[in-house]
């Protein structure tokens, strides 16, 4: 086996962890798709205390129209029965006025009656629209800090790991590197591949026995005939120093 492929199959092992770093990453809630809805909600909220503040205004008006007509009224009547009037056509005209104001009053407490109801309706609307932006605000603020500490953790371990991958890329030669670096933006950032038995772990070929013994006693790089991949294979411990150091014993 080449004397790079242990660095370069250490240098894949940091290249895979800082991809999956990188896609975690990539998937994090940073909070978009709930401050969308948040803003939504606000919109709404604003809407329908824009609808109940018109009620109100329109109630209230209507509360001091419906307030004079009544006291016009009770004044109109003060005065035509008062023992004041004795012409009988002005207090015909009075009782006209008078039996005005009285449909008058009757109207509006009528339209008052069917307000309050739309009032009260929009005063709980309000309410509760509030308390659900008030509880996307919080669940907004909860998620943002959660990525925020998220996101730092994951680009501190990338770092770290991007780090350690200067390290070990020195420690390989130029040609070597250049080959795995080529390899990787070929094969889907997958440049070696590791063997287990007589399998290449990549694209899961049986590889021929000959290749796995030029691979353990050569020196030159070997690749997958399937996948062009570089292909490492742990060193095996050395049975005969185990043997001898055994008999020792």
């Amino acid at each position: 086996m080449h004397k790079d492929m242990d660095r370069l199959h250490e240098l894949q092992e940091i290249d895979s962890a800082i991809g999956e770093l990188q896609r975690e990453l990539r998937g994090l809630d940073d909070g978009s798709g709930l401050r969308a809805r948040l803003e939504g909600e606000r919109e709404e909220l604003a809407r329908r205390r824009s609808a109940h503040y018109d009620n109100h205004t329109v109630q209230s008006k209507k509360e001091a129209e419906l307030e004079k007509a009544d006291e016009k009224r009770k004044a109109l009547m003060s005065k035509a029965y008062g023992g004041t009037i004795s012409n009988p056509k002005e207090l015909e005209t009075l009782e006209k006025e008078i039996a005005s104001l009285g449909r008058t009053k009757d109207r509006l407490e009528t339209e008052l009656l069917a307000l309050f109801d739309t009032v009260d309706r929009e005063n709980q609307s309000v309410k509760e629209q509030e308390a659900l932006v008030g509880s996307l605000e919080r669940e907004l603020a909860e998620t943002v800090a959660t990525f925020e500490g998220e996101r730092e953790r994951l680009n501190g371990e990338i770092a770290g790991l991007q780090q350690e991958r200067a390290e070990v890329s020195g420690s390989v030669q130029p040609a070597s590197l250049q080959t795995y670096e080529r390899l990787r933006e070929r094969a889907g950032h997958l440049a070696v591949s590791v063997i287990e038995g007589r399998v290449c772990t990549a694209c899961r070929v049986n590889l021929p026995i000959v290749q796995i013994a030029r691979l353990t006693q050569g020196t030159e790089f070997e690749k997958c005939e399937s996948c062009m991949r570089l292909l490492w294979i742990a060193s095996e411990p050395d049975t005969d120093a185990d043997d001898s150091a055994s008999a020792a014993d």
